[in-house]
């Protein structure tokens, strides 16, 4: 099987289904990871500031251990627009790869990156048979998705941790609580479907051959 996991800044995948492709790691399939921007940014109102090899630095350690090849656009964050030229683009990696299975951002996240590459992996992979959408962040928004798709990752949260804990520089900001809060959202979505621990998703469309 093909997977292909697409976010808009090393560590989208990972926060978001990075317990899914650790099983499809150990179930022997081909892994792929998209990541749109460079990831770079300057917040003067945080002081916070992530540079571009750090970051590329950070996903290339989290590709190697999820045993995926990692395609970077190196576009520029913070200004992406779901243009139909980016449409384009990863349509062109999508016919590539050819994947069975696609993950993800939800077109309504309310990160304006995530929802652009949302809409844009909705355009480009529309003749792919499976594509789910994943939430790599918890902020509260309007026409929050309502997840149908559940995936038993209690074998792997320890796993998923350690992916996490790969991208330092963003951790750093936020205090290291990222680790506690994933780990909390996917024991709550565990719970729902009597496992330890889980990941949640909205199917677009499933085709089962």
């Amino acid at each position: 099987m093909k997977v292909l996991a697409i976010g808009a800044h090393f560590d989208d995948v990972e926060l978001g289904c990075g317990g899914t492709l650790l099983k499809h790691r150990d179930r022997g399939d081909d892994i792929y990871i998209v990541v749109i921007t460079h990831s770079a940014y300057e917040s003067p109102a945080k002081g916070s500031k992530r540079r571009k090899d750090v970051a590329r630095s950070e996903g290339e350690k989290s590709a190697k251990y999820l045993n995926a090849e990692l395609i970077c656009f190196n576009k520029e964050p913070i200004v992406l627009l779901p243009t139909e030229k980016l449409v384009l683009e990863v349509e062109m990696i999508v016919n590539k790869i050819k994947p069975d299975r696609v993950y993800t951002h939800q077109p309504n996240d309310s990160h304006a990156d995530h929802a652009a590459v949302g809409y844009v992996s909705m355009r480009a992979c529309r003749k792919c048979d499976e594509v789910f959408l994943y939430r790599s962040n918890w902020y509260i928004m309007d026409n929050t998705q309502d997840d149908n798709y559940y995936v038993d990752i209690s074998d792997y949260i320890d796993q998923k941790t350690e992916l996490i804990s790969f991208f330092e520089s963003e951790l750093k900001m936020v205090n290291y609580s990222w680790l506690d809060f994933v780990k909390k959202q996917n024991s709550a979505a565990g719970t729902k479907v009597n496992v330890s621990y889980a990941e949640t998703f909205r199917v677009v469309k499933m085709f089962w051959k």
